[in-house]
């Protein structure tokens, strides 16, 4: 991969990268190969450091270091790790992309060093040749620019397209939803899951939105409109109910199971009596496992609740899955990741929809499924809307798509067309 064509200006910031390792030559021998490489009109400074020791000294006079590429063996054999922690635990830097390299990788295992730590990478160092370490400070530059640039972006409400309101009114929006019986003007509609690798239909989606005074709202806004309590919990089995129905009856009318997912808000995963609602449902309605799905949005995982792990391993003991949706609109680490252990991730639109024409969302569309194949998750493409977008997340590797562009949102009686003649079927 050569350098960038673009000039950095003398007056551009450069990006830092930080490179911590006990052997001198790999210090000459990198800086060398990121000689002159620069990354949208700015140039690479190259931070070095010959111990875990001498980095926690550099960062505490260093801001802003974007990458640091860290040895995990220096001076003890778990020198690199206990810097991982240093700058994630005492540091608290969120946004520095940290990329471990190895010379010994029978000391720090990749699957175990990947769930434990909040890591972006995980190299050896026999890999690493000139063009694989462009790539890789490439790459964490552009993660590094993207997840700062969410964080310091006004929120514009990613998890729903629509406006937050003021307190007020999202107070009287959710006595309005109290008020009405659970089921009452709900549109539902049916968003089919193709495998793209075979182009069958193998899940539906139940995408509920709620008539209101203030509109067309989905289900996002109306958990947001609701405290904890029997109204919450109410929508939350109205919509199991729902799924378990349409479950049941697609399986009656094609002769196999089909997965239903239906959105819950995470932190009701945590209350007993939902959790018992949810596993009962289930049992009443006689389905396989694996045909019942629930969608937690990123916002569960950052909340860091303590119950929710728990509440999963629960749920998936009684034959249920969780998928963690709109993956990647915010800055979730590995560790983070894994706390939740979802069964699906489901990438948002923001990083699919006209994917191919926009070489950065490629860059980040196939960061995010690498990471899903790393931690033997499903990942799933949301919001494909043409040939080109599937045929893109196919070559990829992702395992399933959703969008106009693969099979349009149906009614739920609609969706047995689907399942019986494939997802052309209703073009």
């Amino acid at each position: 991969m050569a350098p960038e064509p673009q000039h950095a200006s003398p007056e551009a910031a450069r990006w830092k990268v930080l490179l911590v390792d006990d052997e001198p030559e790999v210090h000459e021998v990198s800086r060398l190969i990121l000689a002159g490489l620069s990354f949208e009109g700015r140039d690479i400074e190259l931070l070095s450091a010959g111990s875990a020791a001498q980095a926690r000294e550099l960062l505490s006079q260093q801001r802003d270091v974007a990458l640091a590429l860290l040895d995990i063996v220096m001076e003890t054999d778990d020198a690199g790790i206990t810097l991982v922690q240093h700058i994630r635990e005492q540091l608290h830097d969120k946004d520095m992309q940290i990329v471990l390299r190895t010379g010994q990788p029978g000391v720090a295992p990749e699957g175990d060093i990947v769930r434990r730590y909040e890591i972006n990478g995980y190299v050896l160092k026999t890999e690493i040749t000139a063009q694989r370490l462009h790539s890789i400070v490439i790459s964490a530059l552009r993660s590094y620019r993207h997840t700062r640039s969410l964080r310091n972006a006004p929120q514009r409400g990613l998890q729903s397209e629509l406006p937050r309101k003021p307190d007020a009114m999202r107070h009287a929006l959710g006595i309005e939803l109290a008020r009405s019986r659970y089921g009452e003007n709900v549109l539902l509609q049916a968003q089919p899951e193709v495998m793209l690798a075979t182009n069958q239909v193998v899940g539906v989606e139940l995408v509920p939105c709620w008539k209101t005074s203030m509109g067309l709202l989905p289900a996002a806004r109306v958990y947001d409109a609701l405290p904890d309590g029997p109204a919450r919990s109410g929508i939350v089995r109205w919509l199991l109910s729902q799924a378990c129905f349409w479950a049941s009856s697609w399986q009656a009318s094609i002769g196999r199971p089909v997965a239903v997912s239906v959105p819950v808000v995470g932190e009701s995963l945590a209350d007993c009596a939902t959790l018992e609602a949810i596993i009962d449902a289930v049992r009443d309605a006689g389905l396989a496992r694996g045909a019942l799905d629930l969608l937690v949005s990123e916002a569960t995982l950052l909340s860091g609740h303590p119950n929710i792990r728990s509440a999963v391993e629960t749920l998936r003991a009684a034959g249920l899955t969780v998928t963690l949706m709109d993956f990647g609109a915010h800055t979730i680490s590995l560790q983070r990741l894994n706390q939740l252990v979802p069964d699906r991730l489901k990438i948002h639109r923001l990083f699919v929809r006209g994917v191919v024409n926009d070489p950065e969302r490629m860059a980040l569309a196939r960061s995010l499924i690498a990471l899903a194949q790393t931690l033997n998750i499903v990942a799933i493409a949301d919001g494909i809307s043409s040939d080109a977008d599937a045929q893109f997340f196919k070559w990829e590797g992702c395992d399933i798509g959703q969008g106009d562009g693969l099979a349009p949102a149906c009614t739920p009686v609609d969706v047995a067309e689907y399942l019986q003649h494939g997802k052309r079927a209703a073009h």
